[in-house]
């Protein structure tokens, strides 16, 4: 699984996430989708939560009572973390 959290990684910096603003993780699990080709949504949210919990993403209460996240980029304070 590292190699995909790796590559998730990579392939949201080459696509500038950042830019993205804050958006559901609808949003992140088709982009991490598209990008590994896995459809199963269980991988999907692990790969997700496991980027969110090394701390590449902030995590914002909404109205609805749910959760937008924000990739943080090279500009922000990117942490520096070993998979």
């Amino acid at each position: 699984m590292e190699e995909y959290y790796k590559f998730v990684l990579e392939y949201l910096i080459l696509r500038q996430a950042w830019n993205m603003g804050y958006i559901p993780f609808n949003c992140f699990k088709q982009i991490i989708s598209y990008a590994t080709g896995i459809n199963n949504i269980y991988y999907l949210r692990k790969i997700f939560v496991q980027l969110v919990n090394k701390g590449f993403f902030i995590k914002k209460k909404n109205i609805k009572r749910s959760y937008n996240y924000r990739f943080i980029g090279p500009g922000d304070d990117l942490p520096i973390v070993k998979f």
